[in-house]
């Protein structure tokens, strides 16, 4: 005797509408919903019991990265001074008071939405991580002691969370020769798709194209490279362009992004622009700080001596058979694990004042060379 299923079919598809329509509307599923976290009941501890782990759980991801693109478990670590810390995005990997540290982006960030941490112990760390130079970060609203630690590019920091660095290496450079140098046949490129930023570069890049050829990559010029080839750009510009302007969209207390860094790793000489003491990102004698003249027309007159001698030139280079440069996180990564194993000293800052007061400039608070 065949069954007329369709009898059972009818309530079990209004049953799950109704389970759905409850779970839509109840508060936790929208606020769970909403922040998208991750929370695997079964996952299995993968960190040994008899092993002192610091653990560290990923609150929020940072522009869509879970991990903070810094990575999960035990093994990012390796390598590290002291290892013996795990990481994960996972709130239900332990209780959420038995995790030793918890990363927030500041930037984005908002307790309202993305909820808070139900239970929190003293002995257990806040960390506010940020790469995002204050005018471009959103005002921070909540609680003035909400966080114990930051990360951020200051090195003021509590984990000096860098876009790049340089150290001591012995390496085996092979110098461009001055013919090499001589077959760049363009001067000055930019890359650049914000195009008024607080910073005001558009100026000073306006003041500097009068006494060279600038060719501008991106939004706000008129020639392209794909910025998903970022490797390839500035590979191109290696091969034709004896400078790059490496101009920051802000002027802040130790704010030196990428730009630099990736320009570093090529045979063309950086001029920077920014609210930092170079000095403490760059090797020696590989930058043109343009901090360092007083108009636009002194530091034309320096590029110009420099692009008119091919030694001169080249000197800009030789640091890169003493030092190489870095742009991964693993210094940052390691810092947080040496820290998590140090006596634990109780701190809390007001993050908004701490990030923002008499960091940056803007308007008639900018370096002279924007005026003259």
């Amino acid at each position: 005797m065949r069954r007329n299923t369709s009898l059972y079919l009818v309530p079990a598809v209004i049953f799950s509408l109704l389970l759905l329509q409850y779970c839509y509307y109840s508060s936790d599923f929208k606020r769970m919903y909403a922040n998208n976290f991750k929370c695997v009941i079964n996952d299995i501890k993968r960190t040994p019991d008899n092993v002192p782990y610091k653990n560290i759980l990923y609150w929020t991801g940072t522009f869509g990265q879970a991990d903070f693109s810094l990575g999960y478990g035990s093994k990012i670590f390796e390598g590290c001074e002291v290892s013996n810390c795990f990481a994960t995005d996972n709130r239900c990997y332990l209780p959420v008071d038995q995790f030793d540290a918890l990363l927030f982006h500041g930037w984005e960030y908002i307790w309202e939405i993305q909820d808070k941490p139900e239970n929190r112990s003293q002995a257990q760390v806040y960390i506010y991580v940020n790469q995002e130079p204050p005018p471009n970060t959103p005002k921070w609203i909540g609680s003035d002691n909400f966080f114990n630690w930051t990360m951020t590019y200051r090195l003021d920091s509590d984990i000096a969370y860098t876009y790049g660095m340089y150290k001591n290496f012995t390496t085996n450079y092979k110098m461009p020769t001055v013919e090499e140098v001589q077959q760049k046949s363009r001067k000055i490129a930019w890359m650049v798709s914000n195009c008024n930023p607080p910073s005001n570069r558009k100026k000073l890049y306006e003041k500097l194209s009068k006494y060279f050829p600038i060719d501008v990559y991106g939004a706000c010029g008129t020639m392209s490279c794909p910025r998903e080839d970022s490797n390839g750009c500035y590979d191109l510009i290696a091969r034709n362009y004896k400078f790059y302007l490496a101009f920051e969209n802000s002027v802040c207390v130790d704010y030196v992004t990428e730009k630099m860094f990736y320009s570093l790793k090529s045979d063309f000489i950086p001029i920077v622009y920014g609210g930092a003491n170079y000095s403490k990102f760059a090797p020696p004698n590989s930058v043109i700080d343009v901090s360092k003249f007083s108009s636009v027309e002194e530091l034309a007159k320096y590029l110009k001596s420099v692009d008119e001698d091919p030694n001169k030139y080249l000197s800009y280079f030789e640091w890169k058979k003493h030092y190489i440069v870095k742009t991964d996180k693993k210094n940052a990564l390691c810092d947080i694990c040496k820290k998590l194993n140090e006596p634990l000293v109780h701190k809390s800052y007001d993050i908004e004042k701490w990030w923002n007061d008499g960091i940056c400039k803007a308007g008639d608070d900018l370096p002279k060379i924007i005026f003259t």
